[in-house]
C-alpha cells in the first residue's frame, strides 16, 4: 500500500501540467524481462517541447541481445477530450492510438486498438502500477496473448 500512496500523490493531473502523472518516468530508462524468455523490453522517457509532450522510445531484445522489435510513443494533453492521449509507432510499421487516465494510483491505458500493417486490429488493455521510486508493473491483457494476461516488472536502469 505504500507504493499506492506514493503514486496517489501524482494521480490527478494538475491544470498547468496534465502530464504530471507520467513525470516519474521522464529522464529515466526502465527495463523489464518477459518471464522465462530472456527477452527484455527497455523504455526510455524524455520531455519534448518544454514538457508539453513526453516521448517513450522502447526496444525489445531477445536473449542473444538482438533487437527484435522497437517503437515510440508520444504522449500529450488533448484539451478537447480532456485527457492524455498517445500515438504509438512500431518498427514493423504499425500505428496505434490510445489514452491514459490516472486511476486509483495507477496509470490506466484502457483499451488500445493496435492496427497492424496487415490491417488486423488487436485490442490491448494495459495498466501500470508504480512500485516505489524505481519500478512499476505493467499488466497487459489481450485475447491475442497465449495466457490472456502478462505482467512485466520494469526497473529503473539509470
Amino acid at each position: 500500500m505504500i507504493a499506492a500512496a506514493l503514486f496517489l500523490a501524482v494521480a490527478a493531473p494538475a491544470a498547468d501540467n496534465p502530464l504530471q502523472p507520467l513525470s516519474f518516468l521522464v529522464g529515466h530508462c526502465w527495463r523489464g524481462e518477459f518471464t522465462g524468455s530472456g527477452t527484455v523490453d527497455t523504455h526510455c522517457f524524455e520531455q519534448l517541447y518544454g514538457g508539453k509532450h513526453i516521448r517513450d522510445r522502447h526496444e525489445v531484445k531477445n536473449a542473444a541481445g538482438k533487437i527484435v522489435y522497437a517503437g515510440e510513443s508520444i504522449y500529450g494533453w488533448n484539451g478537447k477530450t480532456r485527457r492524455v492521449e498517445f500515438a504509438y509507432f512500431s518498427s514493423d510499421g504499425a500505428i496505434s492510438y490510445g489514452s491514459m487516465t490516472p486511476r486509483d494510483g495507477d496509470l490506466d491505458f484502457g483499451d488500445e486498438v493496435f492496427n497492424g500493417t496487415d490491417g488486423k486490429e488487436i485490442k490491448i488493455s494495459t495498466l501500470w502500477r508504480r512500485s516505489g521510486n524505481s519500478a512499476y508493473d505493467a499488466v497487459t491483457r489481450s485475447a491475442f496473448m497465449p495466457t490472456g494476461q502478462r505482467v512485466v516488472t520494469y526497473k529503473r536502469v539509470d
